[in-house]
């Protein structure tokens, strides 16, 4: 699987983590155990990480593609 989608489905899923913080009530109804605001806030900062950590990787899978297409370029010539 290409890297791009792989990291974009990361980032999705660290958003994910992070909307029941945003929206405390309406995730409480279909979930109970997120009442406690520590579970939600716990939530936050591992969807913020992940999505941080997969933007970062993404940065660094990017740079090292393009380097690769550079030499190639340049070996082509």
């Amino acid at each position: 699987m290409n890297y791009v989608v792989v990291t974009y489905l990361v980032r999705f899923v660290g958003i994910l983590l992070v909307i029941p913080a945003i929206l405390p009530v309406t995730f409480a109804n279909w979930f109970p155990g997120l009442e406690d605001r520590r579970i939600g806030w716990a939530l936050f900062g591992v969807g913020v990480l992940v999505y941080i950590g997969a933007s970062i990787a993404y940065a660094m899978l990017r740079k090292r593609e393009l380097a690769r297409r550079r030499l190639e370029m340049e070996k082509g010539l």
